[in-house]
This record gives C-alpha cells, structure tokens and sequence, in this order.
C-alpha cells in the first residue's frame, strides 16, 4: 500500500520521500510572451514603455502584452516566471494548459482564477497577486515540461483535479487523457493506487472504471457519466450502425441488443445544416428500429431525468424480447 504523504523538516508534504526538485535552476527573464522587468526596463524598452497600455503587469516585476494571442498562457506564464525558478504548473491551471475539459462555471472569469503553483522545498508558499501557492514535493515522473512551462503530467493533473470537480467531469477529463495521450491510460490506473489517501482518490477511484477512448466530446463522456453513475448499463461510445448493410450512422452512445441510441449535440450542432443533417440521420435510425434519445447542455442540468429516459427506453425494448 502507497506511503501516505508525510511532513517534512520544511513543513511541505511530501509526494515521495526520495524525490526532489533541483532549488538551482537558473532564473529566466522570459516564459512565452510573459518578461521580467527592472528599474530600467526590459527587452529593449524603457520603465514608461511598460508603463503604457500596451502591457500588464499580472504580478510584481513581470509584464505581459496587452494583446496576448493566448491570455491564459500568458498569465500562467507570468505567475511561473514570478515563483522560483522550480516551481510547478499544477491542477486547474495545468489543466487549462494540457486543454483538458472543466465545468464552464470554472471558465466563466478566467482572468479571476488564481494560477496554481507548487513549490517542492522552502520557509514560504509562493505568494503573489493572482497566484495560489502551496509546498508540495513531487515525484519526478509526476512533472514534464509543456509549452515551455514545469507542469503536471497529464495523469497526475488528472487526479489533482478529481479534488476539485465533479465526477462526472472527472469522467470527461480522463476519456480526453486516454484519448489525446494513450500512453498516460496505464498511468491513469497507478494513480489511483499510488495516492491512497488524497484528496479526490474517491472521485478518482469511482470515475476510471467508466474511462473511454472512444469518447469523443466533453458532452458526450458527461452524459454517458451521469448514466452509468446512475446505474444505467454501460453503452458503447461511437459505434458505426449499418441497415441492410449500409452504413447510415455513428451513434454517441448505443445499446444494441435493445437498438437503443443517445445523441449529445453541443454548440456544433446549432448550425442549420448540421441541424438538418442531424434530422436526416435520425430519420434514418428510426426507420431502421432504433430509438434515439437527444439531449443538449441544457438536460445536463437535470441528470436524473436523462436517467429515467434512457431506462425506460431500454426497459421498453427488453419487455418486446
């Protein structure tokens, strides 16, 4: 059984006792478009260049463009830059920066989140405007370097964020690390088995048994969570349907002995051709002896009636065996 997380002389807790992030690693002046400043300016420009609109200064000493192709790197950028040279990219912040699924209320204000970091050793947290530090020392093979940034691996993000969002988006967050990196899916597994007694091990635990690949929208691995959390049987993800031999559909998630399908549309599906393509294909299911339940981010608000539907609809078909 994994060693639970101990204190050590430093006060921080530890991941593994016999890992150890390097304290001397150079100080870099600059991380994607996010620049260190002095008291006579940077990169070529004087303090009242910096002063002007075309820059903001996210944390002390650092400035990043106004007009930034990519705000959120640019502040996660600035708040690494800012931290000791060792720090980490973790949780919600590394999630962003792996472009792994979160709850949309965690997106409404991203300018407002705090960026998280981590600091393997030292007397304080990193403590800064815009920044939620905390010691924590990490396993090596727990960390990587992305888009020029120290950050969790996918995996370990993955179960760091299992403490921070429901488990149903801990379902959505794992289909897209096995799906975008299938070499993390054995990684996944070891997780769960090496944080024994962390915050999220629960959610962690109860989400990778429903895991799937094949998922492939945030959507569409949410619904299939609400599902089988609920106790509906587990479906099968994306699968072809052929009538008479032909191909007409891939359905989302389908139940084929019962010829049971249920369709998510997101945002895509709002555009008016998509919408009578969309149309088109479910007539066709229909004619072939399917059933096609649809639901949209508005029935994600209510997962015990999408439960319901779905079993009766599966419950009607195995009473016509």
């Amino acid at each position: 059984m994994a060693a639970r997380p101990r204190r050590g002389r430093t006060g921080c807790m530890d991941d593994a006792s016999d890992a150890r992030r390097p304290d001397s690693t150079p100080t870099r002046m600059r991380l994607n478009d996010a620049f260190l400043v002095s008291a006579h300016g940077a990169d070529g420009l004087t303090r009242e260049a910096l002063r002007t609109r075309a820059y903001l200064s996210p944390a002390r000493g650092v400035r990043i463009p106004a007009d930034s192709a990519d705000p959120a790197l640019s502040r996660v950028s600035a708040a690494a830059l800012g931290s000791a040279p060792a720090a980490v990219i973790t949780d919600i912040s590394a999630a962003r920066l792996w472009w792994l699924p979160l709850p949309p209320w965690i997106g409404l204000h991203d300018d407002e989140l705090p960026v998280s970091v981590a600091l393997a050793a030292g007397p304080n947290r990193p403590r800064r405007n815009g920044v939620r530090g905390r010691r924590l020392r990490l396993p090596t093979d727990h960390v990587t370097t992305h888009r020029e940034l120290t950050v969790t691996t996918p995996a370990r993000t993955w179960l760091d964020c299992a403490a921070l969002i429901p488990v149903e988006y801990v379902v959505a967050m794992g289909d897209v690390v096995l799906r975008r990196f299938p070499e993390q899916g054995e990684l996944l597994e070891s997780m769960t088995r090496w944080g024994s007694g962390r915050r999220g091990i629960i959610a962690a635990r109860q989400a990778l048994p429903w895991l799937d690949a094949r998922s492939e929208s945030p959507g569409e691995s949410i619904v299939r969570a609400h599902l089988v959390l609920g106790g509906v049987p587990r479906p099968r993800c994306n699968l072809d349907i052929f009538d008479a031999g032909m191909w007409i559909a891939r359905a989302d998630l389908a139940w084929p002995a019962q010829k049971v399908i249920v369709e998510y549309d997101g945002a895509a599906h709002l555009d008016e051709k998509r919408r009578r393509c969309d149309a088109q294909r479910r007539n066709l299911l229909i004619d072939a002896g399917w059933i096609v339940l649809t639901f949209t981010a508005a029935d994600l608000r209510r997962p015990h009636a999408m439960v319901q539907l779905v079993r009766s609809a599966l419950d009607s078909r195995a009473q016509l065996r």
